[in-house]
C-alpha cells in the first residue's frame, strides 16, 4: 500500500504545528470545541457537535467552498478533538474529497497559558500539505488572538479599575496595596514626566503627583482596545493647570496583571 503521507521526494504530506497562546486552556478549548468559536477561528460558518459521529461542516460562501467530515473523537476533559476533513464543494473537491483526511487538536496548559497542537494527515500530496500548512498557521494565529483578547479583556476590566483607583488615592500605604493587587512587583511605567521601575518607585512617583498637583484626578475614557497581550486605554486628567487627555499603552499577562505602562499625552 502506498504511503499517502509521503511525496515522491520523501517529503512528509502531514502538517504538524503547535502554538503557544497567552490565554487559559479553558478559553482556548472553548473556542475550538464550540461552533461559534470554531467559526471565528476559520472565519466561516461552522457547525458540529462534540460527539463521535457528529457531522462537521464549514461553509465559506465568499469562496464557494464547503469543508465537511465528522467528529471522530472528543475528550472534553483531556481537551482533545479529532475530526475528518475534506472538500465537499469547491475547487479541490475532486482531489481532496469530503472526510478524506484527519485533523487532530490538543490543548495543554503551560506556565504562560497554554499550547495548542495540531496534526493534519491524509493529504493526497505534499502540495496540499504545504497549502494547508500556511492556512493552519494563519488560523491558529487567529485562535491565539481571539483567546488572548477574551481573557485579557476580562482581566484588564478588573486591574485597570484598580490602576486608576490607585492613581487617584493620595494615601501612599493604601495606594501601594491597590497597586499590588493589579500590577506585577517589577511593573514598569513611563511617560513624558518620569520613568519608574517597580511598585515602590511607581508609588513614590504618584505621591509626587499629588504633592505638586493637589486635587489632581485621572479617569479612564473610551473603549479598551486589545491585540495579542497589548492594550490601549484612553484617559483624561484634571488638576490645577487644567485638563489633559491621552492614552496608556499597557502590556499585561492574560489574567490582567499589569507588566508595563507607557503614557502618551494627546489624542
Amino acid at each position: 500500500m502506498a504511503d499517502t503521507n509521503r511525496g515522491s521526494n520523501g517529503q512528509s504530506a502531514v502538517v504538524e504545528l503547535s502554538v503557544d497562546i497567552e490565554a487559559s486552556a479553558g478559553t482556548v478549548w472553548h473556542l475550538l470545541s464550540t461552533p461559534a468559536g470554531f467559526s471565528a477561528l476559520m472565519q466561516g460558518q461552522v457547525t458540529f457537535e462534540t460527539a463521535p459521529g457528529s457531522a462537521f461542516r464549514a461553509e465559506f460562501p465568499a469562496f464557494g467552498t464547503v469543508i465537511s467530515g465528522e467528529i471522530v473523537s472528543c475528550d472534553l476533559d483531556g481537551r482533545r478533538m479529532t475530526l475528518t476533513w475534506g472538500t465537499e464543494l469547491g475547487p479541490q473537491a475532486a482531489d481532496f474529497p469530503a472526510a478524506s483526511s484527519l485533523v487532530e487538536f490538543q490543548v495543554q496548559r503551560t506556565e504562560a497559558g497554554c499550547q495548542v497542537g495540531l496534526r493534519h494527515s491524509g493529504f493526497p500530496s505534499v502540495r496540499f500539505a504545504h497549502e494547508y500548512d500556511s492556512g493552519w498557521r494563519f488560523h491558529l494565529g487567529r485562535l491565539a488572538l481571539n483567546a488572548n483578547r477574551t481573557d485579557l479583556e476580562r482581566g484588564l476590566k478588573r486591574t485597570l479599575a484598580g490602576w486608576f483607583e490607585a492613581w487617584n488615592n493620595p494615601n501612599a500605604d493604601a495606594r501601594l496595596t491597590t497597586l499590588r493587587a493589579c500590577c506585577a512587583e517589577d511593573v514598569e511605567f513611563q511617560d513624558d514626566w518620569a520613568v519608574a521601575r517597580g511598585l515602590e518607585r511607581l508609588n513614590l512617583h504618584i505621591t509626587n503627583c499629588h504633592r505638586f498637583m493637589p486635587g489632581w484626578k485621572i479617569e479612564a475614557t473610551g473603549d479598551l482596545r486589545i491585540c495579542r497581550g497589548e492594550a490601549m486605554v484612553g484617559w483624561r486628567s484634571e488638576g490645577p493647570t487644567g485638563a489633559t487627555e491621552g492614552h496608556n499603552h499597557v502590556r499585561a499577562t492574560y489574567d490582567g496583571t499589569i507588566l508595563r505602562v507607557a503614557g502618551f499625552e494627546g489624542g
